[in-house]
């Protein structure tokens, strides 16, 4: 039976509570101008965070017109205040110069916009998701750059909603194709994955100057991942942050404790925001290696050439303890470390979920797993500020809580006042709370 041995998290929940808290004094008035006088009940309510707990909204395009898309909304909305949209470029522009947004990315949009959700797009560029006229070994790379620049400008440019994006995706990850590929060529072109950041970077800053754009890979040990986040740095690129994928497919993929704190300390040097961009932690056994990812990946690839029911690994009971337990200690230890500014799941259900395995936090009906009501109970209970306290004799209230937004509610009599606040990094000692709206009891 799989056993997940609990990491000691002691010391990340030192953190937690050094470096996601803090700590000011609330001065009330009333709409008069009056402040509370001592001793009056005031209700505290985070409603939402500063931290970005994110989750991936790219499944929308296998769940589009489905019955279990509600259900999913309604799962993914509880837990998250962020969303990575898909982009892949070779399904919205199959013919060179007929771009068609689909449908489904669009909902996804303005669904995310309608919640209140921080959009990140995904990504502005990625030579496995490209049309085949852009990987075409016979064209120019004068043709592919040009063609490159203006698919990156036009994506800000349509699409001002989205103030994050992913750059260049897996950039270092180019030099698996084949040598003779348009994109693999456009990229040696340009002096390699560094060089060619800060050229994506120019055409996007040219069109969106204030965008938020985030380096991304696969490997957090990649050395050439490495070499390019230096590049970037030391040659001034102004990019925001730096994504680090931990997909979780084989046993030798699987970040143990001291593993993944060494990755997060070594990545904070570099004095960026991190973010842990695509998360996937199986509820089933793990396949042995990449080698036996590759070949069940053909498989469903050939049941799909064949118009055959896609293969799919089932979810277990036993495995799904085992999910919950480690993304318990996984995302405790990330949400401690100060530099981490995003966390986001990949595959949300195990309906189409990335590489035909259960990674989801729903099962195939989109319903809650276990690892969901351990997500639940950290982003919306642990970590998550909520009092009932009352005013000392200034009127004023001293309060320690997770950065985020509040709503405040005071009731004086058969009179109940609500304002909000905001509590961050930047936030001053003393927060003054005007409350302005006035709520009539029914």
């Amino acid at each position: 039976m799989p056993i997940h041995e609990a990491w000691n998290l002691k010391e990340a929940e030192q953190r937690i509570e050094q470096y996601r808290k803090g700590t000011c004094t609330l001065t009330i008035s009333l709409p008069d101008g009056s402040f509370l006088p001592e001793g009056t009940p005031v209700g505290i309510e985070q409603t939402r965070h500063a931290f970005n707990f994110g989750g991936s909204l790219a499944q929308v395009r296998s769940l589009h017109g489905q019955g279990v898309l509600e259900e999913y909304k309604v799962n993914f909305a509880r837990l998250f205040n962020y969303s990575t949209i898909g982009f892949y470029w070779s399904l919205h522009e199959r013919r060179r110069g007929e771009w068609n947004l689909q449908d489904y990315t669009r909902d996804a949009i303005d669904w995310a916009q309608s919640k209140g959700m921080t959009l990140r797009g995904h990504p502005l560029m990625w030579h496995n998701a490209i049309p085949k006229w852009i990987s075409d070994t016979n064209r120019p790379v004068s043709e592919i750059d040009k063609d490159i620049k203006e698919h990156v400008r036009r994506l800000v440019r349509l699409y001002p909603e989205i103030h994050q994006w992913d750059l260049y995706n897996e950039a270092p990850g180019i030099r698996l194709v084949d040598p003779d590929w348009g994109a693999r060529r456009w990229v040696e072109s340009t002096g390699g994955a560094g060089p060619m950041t800060a050229l994506v970077v120019k055409e996007v800053r040219s069109v969106k100057p204030d965008g938020y754009f985030i380096l991304n890979h696969f490997n957090g040990n990649d050395p050439e991942y490495w070499d390019q986040v230096e590049f970037c740095l030391s040659n001034d690129v102004p990019f925001d942050a730096i994504g680090i994928q931990t997909h979780m497919h084989s046993r030798d993929s699987v970040l143990q404790e001291e593993e993944m704190n060494e990755m997060l300390k070594r990545f904070s040097v570099f004095e960026k925001p991190l973010h842990l961009s695509e998360i996937s932690v199986l509820s089933c056994e793990p396949f042995e290696s990449y080698k036996e990812i590759k070949a069940y990946k053909e498989s469903i690839n050939q049941a799909r050439r064949q118009g055959k029911d896609l293969p799919f690994i089932n979810s277990s009971p036993e495995w799904e303890k085992y999910q919950a337990d480690y993304t318990r200690d996984f995302y405790t230890l990330a949400f401690s470390y100060p530099k981490v500014e995003a966390i986001i799941w990949w595959s949300v259900s195990d309906r189409a979920a990335w590489r035909g395995a259960p990674a989801g936090l729903l099962d195939r009906d989109c319903r809650p797993k276990p690892v969901y009501r351990v997500l639940d109970k950290l982003i919306n209970q642990q970590w998550k500020t909520r009092l009932r306290t009352s005013t000392d004799e200034s009127g004023s209230i001293g309060l320690r809580g997770f950065y985020g937004s509040y709503r405040l509610t005071v009731s004086l009599g058969k009179k109940s006042y609500v304002g909000s606040f905001e509590i961050s990094r930047d936030s001053d000692n003393t927060v003054n709370i005007h409350l302005t709206k006035l709520i009539p009891e029914s």
